[in-house]
């Protein structure tokens, strides 16, 4: 039987890892870290989680324990914890995901130095027998040797190039949970982009679901459309991690992936259905539009080069208006090289010793779930991407 420590679990994979573990008889116990002041708000914040779907809340098997992977006292916290004694399985899914440059300094200290509280506590656990260190496929980085590739679970690159700090966070926070556990005890699990639920079922987190939105709105798309997406639901990924924690495993390292499943930013964008009466159609426009549009919208007219989209230009005049455009192409312009990658994670490990099958396209999926999309501010979410 499983006694589970979970971090993350307020999180989008996190409360999602939580809720499955909660149904498999696997699991005696589930302490969940939640960052919170004390274990009462932290039990609050836990339910809430629970509550979202309607799935019932055991507060003798499920434990909410109040912490911070920032936290430099962490491990000490942890360590003299009563309920965490005889934790056997630790599964670290908690990390911060943001994209902004200025918030390195914080991704460092969550992902990374979070990683090292977490795996210093765990290995000195007598009763541990595995330990899950979640990561991300895109670790891989952005140099031209892993553009357009169908990618295996190599060793992390630490001379990769990254095109934020997130990835390079989090390859170096896998880089640290090799270091501290055993290479018996430690499983690397990289999911690689998530996105929505397969559900008819309020996401716990729409992530990067704005980004599909902000270019609904915007209506205009500034990268390859037929670019390759590795796009799994996060169902998919929690039942892919728990299939793995539960059954027997030949490797170290999965990608939990779309792989021969992955889809492409043009069908995944024909599944939302994006054409919108009154609006322009959406238009694929190339790296040098996208300069001379924030070039206007940032200065006078627009570049007589601009003169196809003219019926998008009066739009964004008149209709959306510049300030939001601009707030949008700054949110959107970490993610345009990312699309350009075209990756594809090989999911070949994943499927031969899970036997899970290949996860539901995006855009398959999408068409009954986009609804939900609709609750989701772009201009918002394009402020903090």
């Amino acid at each position: 039987m499983w006694k589970v420590f979970l971090t993350g679990a307020t999180g989008f994979l996190g409360g999602e890892l939580a809720v499955a573990l909660s149904k498999t008889d696997r699991a005696e116990k589930i302490a969940c870290l939640v960052r919170a002041a004390c274990d009462a708000e932290a039990r609050e914040r836990l339910e809430g989680v629970f509550l979202l779907h309607g799935d019932a809340y055991d507060p003798d098997r499920i434990v909410a324990v109040a912490g911070d992977l920032s936290d430099d006292q962490l491990e000490t916290r942890l360590a003299g914890h009563p309920a965490l004694k005889d934790i056997n399985l630790v599964i670290h899914a908690g990390a911060n995901t943001s994209f902004l440059k200025q918030k390195y300094p914080v991704l460092v200290e969550t992902n990374v130095r979070g990683t090292h509280r977490v795996a210093s506590w765990a290995s000195q656990l007598a009763s541990l027998e595995a330990f899950a260190h979640i990561g991300t496929a895109t670790i891989a980085g952005a140099g031209e040797d892993v553009m357009g590739k169908t990618l295996g679970e190599d060793e992390p690159n630490l001379s990769a190039r990254h095109l934020v700090g997130y990835t390079r966070s989090k390859m170096l926070a896998e880089v640290t949970a090799r270091a501290m556990i055993p290479g018996n005890k430690l499983t690397v699990i990289r999911p690689s982009i998530l996105l929505g639920d397969t559900r008819r079922v309020v996401p716990r987190s729409f992530d990067i679901a704005w980004i599909l939105v902000a270019i609904k709105q915007l209506r205009m798309f500034f990268c390859n459309p037929d670019a390759v997406c590795d796009i799994i639901p996060v169902d998919y990924a929690a039942s892919a991690i728990l299939r793995l924690m539960m059954g027997h495993r030949r490797h170290t390292t999965y990608h939990v992936s779309a792989g021969a499943s992955a889809t492409t930013c043009r069908k995944t964008l024909e599944a939302i259905d994006y054409e919108e009466s009154g609006k322009p159609p959406l238009a694929f426009c190339s790296k040098s539009d996208l300069d001379l549009m924030k070039s206007w919208l940032r200065n006078g007219d627009p570049d007589s080069a601009l003169s196809m989209y003219a019926e998008h230009i009066a739009y964004i005049r008149c209709g959306l208006g510049k300030k939001k455009a601009r707030i949008l192409l700054s949110g959107l312009e970490a993610y345009w090289p990312f699309i350009d990658l075209s990756q594809r994670f090989d999911n070949s490990r994943l499927l031969a010793d899970t036997g899970i099958g290949l996860p539901e396209p995006a855009h398959e999926y999408l068409k009954r779930t986009a609804v939900y999309l609709q609750d989701i501010d772009p201009i918002e979410a394009a402020s903090n991407p």
